[in-house]
């Protein structure tokens, strides 16, 4: 259905752009999305999210919940080929993990992701 090149940006067979398809694109995509700051994309200043300013932020609940929030609107305006069933967020030191479940639109297929941040 989609392929194109995936993120981080590899070389592939021949020197040419790794292609991934479908579901692993998708992830690659969610991925670019909340790892990127809002403001860092010259033409699109309002693409990504606002992830990085979360860092210095103590590891408690409140941030689990700001986590939460920031990834499901970046993803909900960013990424229109998904909808998201589920984000869970797990505080462990100096990390949150956060687990992302989603479902396809088009073809109703459920996707993972586990997206680790050290704060």
């Amino acid at each position: 259905m989609w392929s194109g090149p995936g993120f981080p940006f590899e070389k592939g067979v021949y020197g040419y752009p790794n292609i991934k398809k479908d579901i692993e694109l998708i992830k690659d995509s969610i991925k670019q999305i909340l790892l990127t700051r809002k403001g860092e994309r010259v033409m699109l200043r309002n693409f990504g999210s606002n992830l990085h300013k979360l860092i210095f932020e103590p590891n408690d609940e409140l941030l689990a919940e700001l986590v939460k929030v920031e990834v499901e609107e970046a993803i909900g305006e960013w990424e229109p080929r998904v909808e998201i069933v589920e984000v869970e967020t797990l505080r462990k030191g100096y990390e949150v993990k956060v687990y992302i479940t989603f479902r396809i639109v088009e073809t109703e297929e459920v996707g993972f992701l586990e997206l680790p941040l050290t704060i």
